[in-house]
């Protein structure tokens, strides 16, 4: 912290008067108070309004702050806070890589999105955390817009208030004067209708009200009334008899039994009636035969074949793997005995149902499991779903949350851990629940997601689990000290 607080003497600092009790559309903050400093591609940020006499008060809310910090990903991993001694007592400071906020983003189709984004962050973290966000666009940034969103702000509140969700999604209306077209209104509001059901109960009647209640130039009414039309358009269809209705998808279970077991639980808590199994019942975890034994046992399941699944069944350990997994894999073939094996072996590799196919890695490999689904290939993998005539494609492999998404008129759009999800119509999308036992997004909770069949929408959804228990076990039976370490980061 020193050493940055030093770029800050240089004689190229510069401070961001323009950025400061700025409203409407420019980019900046609101609160005449804020003082911003920029040096070398770092932000100083105070608020003198927050100014106090004595530090003591300041350092536990600063505490506390960076304590939230550490538990979750709201922040940059750079942002750090500090109390600075001025003459007149204590300020707070906080110091972070400049990030580009969302109100920066270009064209129009991409600050949609970009808002949606940071919508069902917003939503998210209320529901995970019990913590409310200002859903500013001001308040958001990412370093480049495919990857992770950050929050910029340094102020929380205990929840998310019905009106300060209506003002986030209203308040955007009157940012695009040349935005007419309600097709785009009314488009946005079925995007965001999936999302923002799990805080609404699917109602959203209270949140009806609150963005009929947000005061709005009589110039936009009508983008309003085509907003909240989008939100109200059915998502659900009947099921017939006997389909399932509430599908738990999960994938790379790699051998961590308390991780299965919490995700089943919290699954079986949200009443689902089937289960899609993604591949990697085992590699890297210590409890490869008790995994495959809970996963064989699942009522409603369809699952498929992993390139781990795939090694260690057929002992051709050398493809596509590492030296690490080569080595858990040579230790998990000594642990399962012919049943598992076979198990694993008799996995297909692929499952192919109604609209939607479920593979372990890419639907383009031929191998459906050896493949990834990342930046160079999403394209041409949701190219090849197309072809198949299907909608959705369910995959894992990358141990990421993401849905990669393509809409009737072509436009992808790219959902890193989103909240919630729902398809469209003539949309096509490429869709990864994360990993149960191996993350590898930075939050070390077992991920899963929940599929409302008659809905066509998903929620995405993180566990914590007994991970010292993994750890131990880990330890205890002699494999590498490098897979405790990369599930103690989520890494």
């Amino acid at each position: 912290m020193a050493a940055l607080f030093e770029l800050f003497y240089q004689p190229g600092a510069k401070e961001w008067r323009s950025k400061v009790g700025v409203a409407g559309k420019a980019d900046g903050s609101g609160k005449p108070t804020t003082r911003l400093l920029a040096a070398d591609g770092w932000v100083l940020k105070t608020d003198i309004a927050r100014a106090r006499e004595g530090g003591d008060e300041l350092r536990e809310e600063l505490e506390r702050m960076a304590d939230l910090a550490r538990r979750t990903t709201l922040w940059h991993p750079t942002k750090q806070w500090a109390v600075m001694r001025t003459s007149d007592g204590y300020l707070p400071l906080s110091v972070c890589r400049e990030l580009q906020t969302l109100r920066a983003v270009t064209p129009l189709s991409a600050r949609l999105d970009a808002w949606t984004r940071m919508i069902s962050f917003g939503v998210q973290t209320h529901i995970e955390r019990g913590v409310g966000l200002d859903l500013n666009p001001s308040n958001f940034g990412f370093e480049r817009p495919e990857e992770r969103l950050y929050y910029l702000d340094d102020e929380t509140s205990p929840r998310l208030g019905w009106a300060e969700l209506a003002s986030a999604i209203v308040s955007r209306l009157p940012e695009e004067p040349e935005a007419d077209d309600l097709a785009l209104w009314r488009g946005w509001g079925a995007e965001l209708g999936p999302i923002l059901e799990p805080i609404c109960g699917g109602a959203l009647v209270e949140l009806d009200a609150e963005l009929r209640r947000y005061p709005l130039h009589s110039r936009f009414a009508e983008r309003r009334d085509a907003l909240l039309e989008g939100l109200a358009r059915p998502r659900r269809r009947r099921a017939g008899r006997g389909e399932p209705e509430l599908t738990c998808v999960l994938a790379d279970v790699h051998g961590n039994l308390p991780a299965l077991e919490a995700v089943l639980d919290a699954a079986q808590s949200a009443g689902v009636d089937s289960y899609i199994f993604l591949g990697d019942a085992v590699g890297y975890g210590p409890w490869p035969g008790e995994c495959v034994a809970r996963l064989a046992e699942l009522p409603r399941a369809a699952c498929v074949r992993g390139n781990h699944d795939h090694a260690i069944a057929t002992g051709t350990i050398h493809t596509g793997m590492n030296s690490l997994a080569r080595r858990a894999a040579t230790w998990t073939i000594e642990q399962l005995g012919a049943p598992e094996r076979a198990w694993l072996a008799s996995l297909p590799l692929e499952h192919r149902a109604e609209n939607w196919l479920a593979v372990h890695g890419a639907p383009k490999d031929p191998n459906r499991f050896l493949a990834y689904v990342y930046e160079l290939t999403y394209e041409d993998n949701i190219q090849h779903v197309a072809g198949m005539e299907l909608s959705i494609c369910l995959y894992g492999h990358t141990h990421v949350p993401f849905v990669h998404e393509r809409s009737a008129a072509g436009g992808i759009r790219k959902l890193r851990a989103p909240a919630a999800w729902a398809l469209g119509e003539r949309q096509v999308a490429l869709v990864n629940p994360g990993a149960v036992g191996q993350p590898r997004d930075g939050d070390r909770r077992a991920a899963f997601a929940l599929w409302d069949r008659r809905a066509g929408s998903m929620s995405f959804h993180r566990v914590p689990y007994r991970i010292e228990d993994t750890l131990r076990a880990i330890r205890a039976r002699g494999l590498p000290e490098e897979l405790a370490s990369r599930l103690e980061e989520g890494r």
